[in-house]
């Protein structure tokens, strides 16, 4: 599959050393693992930033993107693994050429965020070039992309920085911004405008709320597919909770695909023995036929009776 044509979810760590890094790294991969085992239409990217150093964690090497194809967390690890390692050793010659340096600071996120605006209109002008008529189609669409963001903010500075152009033309493209603030510190002022902003969800570590993994699973994990669908007709075939609201739907003849509405009784297996006075028949609208696995309605299983 073309990955211009996959939901991207960009997740940018903001670090500060207040976390155990690789503990928040294995949170983050068991998270992807989970997003991208959805569908093979999801992938990710991970970056990772310091002061005003950056580094992409996932993919680095041109090898990366086949790991999606074949689901090689394994080989996704690898990869992370010796990315992260390569940071944590060039952090302290950053810092002292930082140090040195009288050049002006430039935001690390902001440059990100500007790789991602170029790579979503990238991945919408090859959408739109490969359909039949696609660049009149494709225009004023930009609500669907379901590409999303990430934030995880180690540091306890908000993100006065960041650039609002960006967040505007993010906003503009029908991608949320989620963040998740680790440090307690943090007041959270900006991030939470943010979040606003994109329709994200913010979210914070706190004593009691502090499994990571389970953070990100819960407040970012798509929903499935059959969740999501209508309930066409609230017919039972188009939902698998059926089971949850059985009595509010609507069952079908079996012989005569007449649609009955179910009141009272739901279960019964036809017995020639049948005792029951007619008192108690008038109120069964369906008959549940066990051994063939067939819903009749009153008519059909009394013609069966016969």
């Amino acid at each position: 599959m073309n990955s211009s044509h996959k939901d991207t979810l960009y997740i940018i760590l903001n670090y500060s050393f207040n976390e155990n890094i690789f503990k928040l790294i294995s949170s983050i991969e068991k998270f992807c693992y989970s997003y991208i085992s959805i569908s093979l239409h999801h992938d990710f990217k991970i970056y990772i930033t310091y002061n005003d150093f950056y580094s992409i964690l996932f993919p680095s090497k041109a090898k990366d993107s086949t790991y999606f194809l074949t689901s090689n967390y394994s080989g996704i690890h690898e990869s992370i693994e010796e990315s992260l390692n390569n940071f944590l050793s060039t952090v302290p010659e950053f810092d002292e050429k930082l140090f040195q340096s009288n050049e002006g600071k430039k935001n690390p996120i902001n440059i990100i965020l500007k790789k991602i605006l170029l790579e979503v209109n990238k991945k919408k002008i090859v959408d739109v070039s490969q359909s039949p008529g696609g660049f009149f189609l494709g225009m004023g669409n930009g609500e669907n992309i379901s590409d999303k963001i990430i934030l995880i903010n180690d540091s306890e500075e908000d993100f006065e920085n960041i650039d609002q152009k960006y967040i505007f033309l993010i906003k503009e493209k029908g991608i949320k911004i989620d963040i998740l603030s680790l440090n307690k510190k943090n007041k959270n002022e900006i991030s939470k405008a943010i979040t606003f902003f994109t329709k994200g969800i913010f979210d914070y570590v706190t004593d009691k709320k502090n499994n990571i993994e389970q953070m990100l699973i819960f407040e970012n994990m798509p929903i499935k597919f059959c969740e999501s669908l209508p309930k066409i007709n609230t017919d039972i075939k188009y939902t698998l909770c059926y089971n949850k609201s059985i009595s509010d739907k609507i069952f079908e003849c079996s012989v005569c695909h007449i649609k009955n509405k179910i009141n009272n009784i739901y279960e019964q297996k036809p017995k020639d023995d049948d005792n029951e006075n007619n008192e108690s028949k008038e109120n069964i609208s369906l008959y549940y036929i066990e051994k063939e696995n067939n819903i009749l309605c009153k008519n059909c299983y009394n013609k069966l009776k016969k």
